[in-house]
């Protein structure tokens, strides 16, 4: 696997990892000294788009059958599979909590130093005031989930690029073999 492969899906799991992890932080009590919301999910789609774009030209180019993607996953070192594996489904999960514990109020807003919500539910669908406690847990919910999705996208980006990777491997140890046993590649 060429070394580009690698610092991308470094790259990619690392940004993956961090989102995923901060996502995990909103769990905890309290408000943590986190950077905005927007910073990290710009920095997140900034690095997804264009590597997600690269990642299919390189499948298009690599000419490989969808049906080889998961033995070329396979061929992977096992911690590898394993940390992208983990990594893959602890964001799934992530997104599935958020998803499962989400309330029917979202949007949170101040005006004039009152909290307001979005209501949801079909029989108060509008605007309604909120108490500060709830504000705040409607906040870090929103922020749960708005850092899961990406991490989510990352995760399998990351394991999309291995894969790439590997199967851009293949033809070359191919072509190797050929070389080194001429004549045999040729026969029935």
């Amino acid at each position: 696997m060429g070394t580009r492969f690698k610092v991308l899906a470094a790259l990619t799991g690392g940004m993956s990892a961090l989102m995923v992890l901060t996502a995990l932080l909103t769990l905890l009590p309290g408000r943590l000294p986190l950077p905005p919301d927007e910073v990290l999910m710009g920095i997140a789609f900034a690095v997804a788009f264009p590597l997600g774009a690269w990642t299919v030209v390189e499948g298009v180019l690599s000419r490989a059958e969808r049906s080889m993607q998961w033995p070329a996953f396979r061929c992977l070192p096992g911690r590898v599979q394993l940390a992208v594996g983990a990594l893959v489904v602890l964001a799934v999960l992530t997104a599935f909590a958020d998803a499962a514990t989400g309330s029917s109020r979202q949007s949170s807003d101040v005006r004039e130093g009152r909290y307001y919500a979005f209501e949801t539910s079909r029989g108060n669908r509008g605007t309604v005031e909120i108490g500060r406690q709830e504000y705040e847990e409607l906040e870090e919910s929103s922020r749960r989930g708005s850092l899961a999705i990406p991490g989510v996208m990352l995760a399998v980006l990351t394991a999309l690029i291995l894969v790439n990777g590997e199967l851009r491997r293949v033809p070359v140890q191919a072509a190797q073999a050929a070389q080194a046993a001429p004549g045999v590649a040729g026969r029935p």
